[in-house]
C-alpha cells in the first residue's frame, strides 16, 4: 500500500480516473433503460454519467481537503483511498447487478458499507493527520455514504 502513495501527480490522477471510470461502467450497467435507448441517448447518458461521477469525486474531495486544510503531505494518500474505496464499491454493485439483474437499497447499502468502509479504514490507517481530523473524516465518509443511499 505505501507504494501506491509514493506515486506521482499524474499516475495518481489516473488511479483517480480509473476509479471515475469504474463507477460510471456501474451507473451503466445497472441502469436498465440504457439497452432500451438509441445511440446518441447511449453517448449522451455515458457523457452524463462521467460529468456526474467526476464532480462527485471533485466535490468529496474537496471537502475532504477542506477538512484537512492545516495539515500537508495527505493529498495523494486521500485520492488513493478515495479511488479504492469508490472502485470495489463500484466493482461490487456491478458484479450484483450482473449475478441478480437488479439493484436495490439493500445492494447499495451491503456494497456501500464494504466500499466506504474500507474507505475510512484506509483514511484512519494511513492518513498522516491528527486523530481529530481522522475523526472527521471518518465523519464526513459515513455521511458521504447515507447520501448514496437515497
Amino acid at each position: 500500500m505505501k507504494k501506491l502513495y509514493k506515486l506521482d501527480r499524474l499516475s495518481v490522477l489516473g488511479v483517480a480516473l480509473i476509479s471515475i471510470w469504474m463507477v460510471v461502467i456501474e451507473m451503466i450497467i445497472s441502469d436498465p433503460n440504457v439497452a432500451d435507448m438509441p445511440q446518441m441517448g447511449k453517448w449522451l447518458k455515458l457523457v452524463i454519467y462521467l460529468i456526474g461521477a467526476v464532480i462527485a469525486f471533485a466535490i468529496a474531495y474537496g471537502l475532504f481537503n477542506l477538512l484537512l486544510k492545516n495539515n500537508d503531505n495527505y493529498k495523494n494518500t486521500l485520492v488513493v483511498n478515495m479511488a479504492i474505496g469508490l472502485t470495489i464499491e463500484a466493482v461490487l454493485i456491478t458484479i450484483i447487478y450482473l449475478i441478480a439483474g437488479k439493484t436495490n437499497v439493500w445492494v447499495s447499502g451491503v456494497s456501500g458499507v464494504i466500499g466506504f468502509g474500507i474507505l475510512a479504514g484506509l483514511n484512519w490507517r494511513f492518513l498522516n493527520v491528527p486523530q481529530s481530523d481522522k475523526i472527521k473524516i471518518s465523519v464526513l465518509t459515513a455521511i458521504w455514504f447515507l447520501l448514496t443511499l437515497f
